[in-house]
């Protein structure tokens, strides 16, 4: 009896061990697991990352050549021009008795204004002067009265931030050239009669609103659109909104629709 109670005790304490080893394997392999995914999310997120500074690198680099661009448009071509108008103008002044030859210079002095004011345009869209002199607020104001001389309807602004509001600079080029493209997106494909821009601040959130009464695409519209679409301008949006870690959400309704915006601040 002595010997059994023994034996059965030694085979009790290497079931225990066994078990014990089995779990300490177990725990071994779980571990080893977490460790391989924490270490996939921590290599994914690092590769994210690594992207996103990527694609800022490229977006900033952009925004520096078009600011180059602009300024020698501005400054030096501009500059040109308004000599060569200046000179016309005064030699147009002094051909009283030529008029047929009056009439061409005329014509050209007309063709030169054009061109002068083509360039102003190109110049300020490509670096916007009045956003980075004036701020986002009154930039969003003076876009909605451009907004409105164009569709020759009223058009309303509404916000909840202060006058003085502002984000980083860099955000605020981002965030203006997102609302460029859609505006301009809008008064191309959705005949829209007025257009309503609203900026609200909501805790850590600022939600841009641009709802119209034209022909309107839904969310699942707008992700077909940048997946077949040949045209620059979505992806351009959807870069920028990268940057921002922004999101934008297309609503159809039975009178129009609306294209929203976020961005963490």
């Amino acid at each position: 009896m002595e010997t059994e109670k023994i034996i059965f005790q030694a085979t009790l304490l290497s079931i225990v061990i066994l078990s014990a080893l089995f779990l300490f394997f177990i725990f071994l392999i779980k571990s080893s697991a977490n460790k391989r995914k924490a270490d996939k999310a921590g290599f994914e997120l690092a590769l994210k990352d690594k992207e996103l500074e990527q694609m800022n690198a490229v977006i900033v680099g952009q925004e520096t050549e078009r600011a180059k661009i602009a300024s020698n448009l501005h400054d030096e071509v501009g500059s040109i021009m308004s000599m060569a108008h200046r000179n016309l103008d005064y030699a147009i002044t002094k051909l009283d008795n030529e008029i047929p030859l009056k009439e061409d210079l005329q014509t050209s002095l007309s063709l030169l204004e054009q061109s002068m004011t083509k360039i102003r345009s190109i110049s300020n869209g490509m670096l916007p002067h009045f956003l980075m002199k004036f701020g986002l607020i009154k930039t969003l104001q003076r876009l909605t009265s451009q907004t409105e001389a164009t569709l020759g309807n009223p058009c309303h602004f509404t916000t909840n931030c202060p006058d003085n509001f502002k984000l980083e600079q860099q955000r605020e080029i981002q965030l203006h050239a997102i609302l460029q493209e859609l505006v301009n997106n809008l008064l191309k494909h959705a005949h829209p009669h007025t257009i309503q821009i609203i900026l609200l601040q909501q805790a850590s959130i600022l939600e841009l609103t641009i709802s119209h009464d034209g022909v309107a695409i839904n969310q699942n519209e707008y992700e077909h659109l940048l997946v077949h679409s040949e045209g620059v301008g979505l992806s351009s949006i959807v870069n920028r909104l990268t940057m921002l870690k922004g999101q934008i959400n297309y609503v159809k309704t039975q009178l129009g629709g609306f294209v929203t915006v976020e961005i963490p601040i």
